[in-house]
């Protein structure tokens, strides 16, 4: 091969290809979309210059036919091709084909207006945005050579980036400067915020049915808060946990929005202490209301779930587990709340490696459902759901032994091993295997059925409700609506007052009803839902008020029933009741 980086040269060796066919070379790098061939102008027989204008490293514009022309790095001067001709200039395109120069003029190559990239600006880890195609993608710095130019000018690259379109590939970015910025997320995430976690704030609210604003304290959980729903780029100042339970963010650190109080934040009803830190805030997850009612320590929380767990191992079968509800209100904390997460992760670290331990199969099952939760964030993520499955199949397998054994904690196995089928039909949901979602919920129904001696349990509820779903994603719906029927009979024969779990199973079935043509019954089922989660959240709740917003809809004619993101909001115990949204 020829001299590679020999900068000025004053060879004077005649340019080669006589022939007046254009040529080109291919880059072998595996991703740039949008690359084309390269054509290389009409060769010129001529003598090399004694010197050349451009040197490695130089920015240049390549004429490539017609009155096209591209950006592109200088990579090698005096380059020798396989045949023996000399080029003043070999280049590396943005795009990341590779040409060369026949001639050094300004008609076949000039000096270019942009500039090179800086591989000192961006850090590996840097959000970015990247000019590609005539569009601007944010991404991830992955990798940056600053040696390129010299160590590997045709295979490697300033930059290597993972966007979050291609979010399991690294691409290159060569050039220009000015197509590399930081991404507006990264200049939020750098930006001094006014106040920290824990701070007492009072933000401004609006009413969507109403129409009006009002004022609400409440204490910061989070700063540079982000949503998978938010806009590319934007980033949240704040999240704030009001004193009403509600979730929220700032979509801007100004007083018009949120600005700070004195009032204390409300202590914990467990240790009475109102100091919060990052790791042990003070949250209110559940149904409990009141002004003091509910608050409590994610620390404290999680130690009296220890407590009463140990409690009921010695009394006996009891279907009410204090790691994933409140043990006041009874209501279940929503998968992606920061009880769940925080209970999940201690009774995991507490009875994860006791096999045979009552709570053995709970821990399995609520780690396995944060993981499902996690997963849903991105696009592909399979892996993670036959690692869950597999976990749960061995996990399972090991109670059934135990359950074989025989032994006073036999009925203790097997509402765990229920559990675990539950937790497992959801990651056969997850994969789009409905007839093993189905087939694993009938295992559960009869092992708690066999538990039941006459009555009907939560836990039967549960998994009555998971049927129906897997119904409607069958097409089933009049199933779908009877395996919900028995569970509001069930409940209608145990529940206390205003009651979540009944309103929530009344919401789905009158919303079933109403597709199904019958009005009378599924109005009737949707005020009753409406009217509890208003008496237990209050107007003030955003899904209260877009639910009410909806029923008032259907009640004046219009009966193309709940929105089905409204839905999934209520789905216990998956998605939120409350979700952040703006002020």
């Amino acid at each position: 091969m020829g001299r590679r980086n020999k900068g000025r040269g004053s060879n004077k060796k005649k340019r080669g290809g006589k022939s007046k066919q254009q040529s080109h070379e291919h880059n072998n790098n595996n991703n740039e979309e949008g690359a084309s061939d390269t054509i290389v102008p009409q060769a010129f027989e001529e003598e090399l210059p004694d010197e050349l204008r451009f040197n490695v490293g130089d920015r240049v514009d390549c004429h490539m036919g017609d009155d096209t022309w591209a950006s592109g790095t200088i990579i090698m001067t005096n380059w020798e091709n396989d045949m023996g001709d000399i080029f003043p200039y070999r280049i590396r395109l943005d795009n990341g084909m590779i040409t060369y120069a026949p001639v050094d003029m300004d008609d076949c190559i000039k000096r270019s207006s942009t500039h090179a990239v800086d591989v000192n600006v961006f850090k590996v880890g840097s959000r970015v945005e990247c000019l590609r195609n005539g569009i601007w993608s944010i991404g991830t710095v992955t990798n940056r050579h600053q040696s390129w130019l010299e160590d590997d000018p045709v295979g490697s690259a300033p930059y290597y980036i993972r966007f979050d379109s291609q979010p399991g590939i690294s691409a290159f970015f060569l050039g220009p400067a000015s197509g590399i910025k930081s991404s507006k997320a990264e200049q939020m995430m750098d930006a001094e915020l006014r106040f920290g976690v824990g701070d007492r704030v009072e933000c401004s609210v609006g009413d969507d049915r109403q129409n009006v604003r009002k004022w609400l304290p409440g204490t910061i959980i989070k700063t540079h808060y982000k949503e998978p729903t938010f806009g590319d780029g934007f980033v949240a100042p704040y999240q704030i946990r009001l004193d009403i339970g509600r979730l929220i963010y700032a979509p801007a650190d100004e007083d018009s929005t949120i600005r700070k109080i004195d009032s204390p934040a409300p202590a914990c009803w467990i240790c009475y202490d109102d100091e919060q830190t990052e790791h042990n805030k003070i949250v209110r997850e559940c149904a409990c209301r009141g002004e003091e009612n509910g608050y409590v320590h994610l620390g404290c929380l999680a130690k009296l779930a220890i407590a009463k767990a140990g409690n009921k191992y010695q009394e006996g079968i009891d279907d009410e587990n204090p790691f994933n509800r409140c043990i006041t209100c009874k209501q279940e904390f929503r998968t992606d709340s920061e009880s769940f997460s925080a209970l999940a992760k201690r009774c995991m670290g507490e009875y994860g490696d006791k096999m045979g331990n009552p709570w053995y199969g709970t821990a399995t099952s609520m780690i396995i459902r944060l993981m499902i939760m996690e997963s849903r964030s991105y696009e592909e993520d399979s892996g993670r759901y036959d690692f869950a499955e597999k976990m749960l199949l061995n996990r399972c397998d090991a109670i059934i032994q135990c359950i074989n054994l025989g032994g006073p904690n036999t009925p203790h196995l097997m509402l765990d091993l229920s559990r675990l089928y539950d937790v497992l039909a959801i990651v056969h949901e997850e994969k789009g295997e409905l007839d093993k979602m189905k087939e694993t919920l009938d295992r559960s129904l009869r092992l708690i059925v066999s538990l039941e001696n006459g009555t009907p349990s939560r836990r039967k509820i549960k998994i009555l409700s998971s049927l129906a779903k897997h119904a409607c994603l069958v097409g089933d719906t009049i199933v779908a609506v009877k395996h919900y029927e028995k569970c509001i009979s069930i409940m209608r024969g145990q529940a206390k007052e205003n009651d979540i779990l009944l309103a929530t199973l009344l919401l789905k079935s009158g919303n079933l009803e109403l597709e199904l043509g019958n009005t009378e019954r599924g109005i009737e089922q949707i005020s009753e839902s409406v009217d509890t989660m208003t008496t237990v959240y209050g107007c003030d709740d955003e899904l209260v008020s877009k639910l009410g917003s909806s029923f008032d809809k259907i009640c004046e004619g219009d009966l193309r029933s709940i929105p089905k993101a409204l839905l999934v909001r209520v789905d216990f115990p998956r998605a939120p009741l409350y979700s952040s949204r703006s002020f």
